[in-house]
């Protein structure tokens, strides 16, 4: 199947509420055997929904929307005709704050960020966080590369501090060299202290369809450019 974006000439409403998949599976073109609908949105004009359609390649996440009526399938982006932007379910600020493996700031732009401590590109932008700190507030995710060896524990060293300011001197430390890391023993009580969360922040990287680290995104879910956001 060909996956291309389209550009939906529509004034939707932004408030988005999750329904039952299940109903969709009614539309033939949808009732495939290789596809499954993991999720479902009503936007108040156009349904939004979540594909996995398995390949011989392995599976592949996409996007669809539906018509009202449901006789139309769109695959692809869908765009607020009044504003250009794509539409978006709003996200859980509440739970993301909650859940962040470390809280960085204290200003009152916020950001959400995937970062791997091992990654060069990620280290980079570390390193800039003390000269924003005072403008942002920064909800990390570790999102541990499987090409970085030393990325797990890494992740693992800063998750076991006992508070934030803990956390992100750790983070920081590590990204001027520090290797501080190498000292956690990586027992089985400590993989599944932390490891559960590590996939817990993958499952959440790949609803923001993060490809690579450092990952920065808007409150809105909207891709922000590093290694200065808002600036």
């Amino acid at each position: 199947m060909k996956f291309y974006s389209i550009l939906l000439a529509l004034t939707l409403s932004l408030i988005a509420g999750e329904i039952d998949p299940k109903v969709f599976k009614s539309l033939k073109m949808l009732d495939q055997p290789h596809i499954a609908i993991t999720k479902a949105y009503d936007h108040g004009l156009i349904y939004e929904l979540t594909l996995e359609i398995s390949s011989p390649r392995g599976t592949q996440k996409t996007k669809a929307y539906v018509t009202k009526n449901k006789k139309v399938v769109l695959l692809g982006d869908a765009l607020d005709a009044a504003t250009g932007e794509s539409i978006k379910r709003p996200l859980d600020m509440t739970k993301i704050r909650k859940n962040a493996d470390l809280i960085y700031g204290t200003g009152s732009k916020e950001y959400i960020v995937f970062t791997d401590p091992e990654c060069p590109a990620c280290v980079k932008f570390e390193k800039t966080w003390p000269s924003i700190e005072k403008g942002v507030k920064l909800y990390v995710y570790f999102m541990p590369l499987s090409q970085h060896r030393n990325a797990i524990q890494m992740s693992y060293h800063v998750m076991k501090q006992k508070d934030q300011k803990a956390k992100a001197k750790a983070v920081l430390d590590m990204a001027h060299g520090d290797r501080s890391f190498e000292r956690l023993t990586m027992t089985q009580q400590i993989h599944e202290l932390f490891g559960k969360k590590i996939s817990e922040n993958q499952a959440l990287a790949n609803e923001f369809e993060v490809r690579g680290t450092p990952a920065v995104f808007d409150t809105k879910g909207n891709s922000v450019g590093w290694p200065r956001p808002g600036q």
